[in-house]
């Protein structure tokens, strides 16, 4: 992989240069400089590293994308979405999402499955349900619709990933003048038509549900009705809503797919760790309907869900943008607005150094003893300091309530299409399994 090469090739070093076209990036390695740029001095670094383009405004005005003060406010709107509360009141939603899991992965008792597969169909029911009130129809339909389209939304033709390439090798600036997306444009256009006519019904019927919509609707209407009394500028107008919303979407789906794809290939290749899973929930819910509450006390799966995340963390690369001059602390190296850092976060996660064997998985680095020996900002899995993933802890309660049912419910082991170790797709933009991750699943 890219970044852990690179990673290796500067490693010894603080930091390290190189030029993605005639970009240039500064890759920070050292572990005082990285809690410098991400936390101490995250003023100076605000912006995500996104080249400006001309892509639809429910693309480029999610939270990803805005810059500076506007990304504060938009982010002060979206955050009370993930309190614990909220979490709370959406975790009987998941629950009922993970039984009909059950249902659904029982057609393939004793069979291979490719399991990301299995887990894009769970995580965009459970976010279709609990962030927007609807059913994607994903456990009831091995063919929905919602999936495929779902599923586009990073597709790209070779023509298309031709020009853009040739863009940002020669003229990075002509982006910003030409309607060139990132993502399937024709994928996203029916993501938000759909995500348009429900928070439309809602409007216009008083509808109200306790989810991250609702919240958007709300937050816009009171802000509306501030910008009346106080002339302050408008924030979540109808086209940054569609694009929380969108990114919230597609977001939720696939990392949190990715990171249980990866967790259940781990318990099907080493047998031991899955057992010890196993009793480890059973111990402390005693055979109970899992709660929320009961989350707070499975230590060693927060562990073993942690430990997934370190060995494969959905985005390799943290990219941040110079918002301020800035001089690198102990050195000489002066940051201009503008300038590109980069924290490649797959070679930090497989240092020697701060994760000793890192090639082993070992989730005991993850308990509550093992915590204390790695510094928190060296753990990048969902970021670091202020512009973090905003939606990590509801990850991790949708993370931890399917593995329960599965270990309660399924023995996984190896089959003959298990890969051991897994080969990465180089051209994906997240963490992938470039021929799938296939396991053998069994009823118990």
């Amino acid at each position: 992989m890219f970044q852990l090469d690179t990673y290796k090739y500067f490693k010894g070093e603080r930091f390290g240069g190189i030029f993605e076209g005639r970009r240039p990036v500064l890759y920070i390695l050292d572990p005082e400089l990285i809690k410098a740029i991400t936390i101490r001095d995250s003023d100076h670094f605000c912006d995500r590293a996104i080249l400006p383009t001309n892509e639809p405004k429910y693309i480029n005005r999610s939270i990803l994308h805005l810059r500076g003060a506007e990304w504060k406010v938009v982010r002060s709107l979206v955050r009370p979405a993930f309190s614990s509360a909220r979490l709370k009141n959406m975790f009987p939603l998941i629950q009922q999402c993970t039984s009909q899991l059950v249902g659904f992965l029982d057609k393939y008792n004793n069979s291979d499955v490719e399991i990301k597969d299995v887990m894009v169909h769970l995580t965009l029911e459970i976010t279709g349900v609990c962030a927007f009130g609807i059913s994607t129809d994903s456990l009831r339909d091995e063919n929905a619709e919602f999936k495929k389209v779902a599923m586009d939304f990073n597709k790209m033709s070779v023509p298309k990933r031709m020009l853009i390439f040739s863009i940002l090798l020669f003229a990075p600036i002509l982006l910003k003048y030409m309607n060139v997306s990132f993502f399937n444009y024709e994928a996203n256009k029916k993501l938000v038509s759909i995500l348009r006519k429900t928070r439309a019904e809602r409007v216009s019927t008083g509808t109200r549900r306790n989810d991250f919509l609702q919240l958007l609707i709300d937050a816009s209407v009171t802000e509306e009705e501030d910008i009346v009394n106080t002339k302050t500028e408008r924030h979540l107008d109808d086209d940054t809503v569609d694009a929380q919303a969108l990114i919230f979407l597609i977001a939720g789906f696939e990392t949190t797919s990715t990171l249980l794809s990866f967790a259940i290939y781990q318990m099907a290749i080493q047998p031991e760790i899955q057992n010890k899973l196993r009793d480890h929930i059973m111990e402390i819910t005693k055979g109970e309907e899992l709660s929320y509450d009961h989350l707070v006390q499975l230590d060693y799966l927060d562990a073993f869900v942690s430990e997934t995340l370190r060995m494969y963390p959905p985005v390799a690369r943290i990219d941040r943008k110079c918002t301020k001059p800035y001089t690198l602390p102990g050195s000489s190296v002066h940051l201009q607005v503008n300038d590109f850092v980069a924290i490649p976060a797959y070679g930090i996660h497989m240092d020697p150094e701060i994760y000793p064997e890192p090639e082993k998985f070992k989730p005991e680095r993850f308990t509550r003893e093992g915590k204390n020996e790695v510094p928190s900002h060296l753990f990048l899995a969902f970021g670091a300091g202020p512009r973090n993933c905003i939606g990590a802890r509801f990850a991790m309660v949708i993370a931890k309530a399917t593995i329960v049912t599965l270990v309660r419910n399924y023995k996984f082991s190896m089959c003959s299409k298990t890969e051991v170790p897994i080969t990465f797709h180089k051209k994906a933009f997240l963490l992938t399994a470039e021929n799938g991750v296939w396991v053998r699943v069994e009823k118990i």
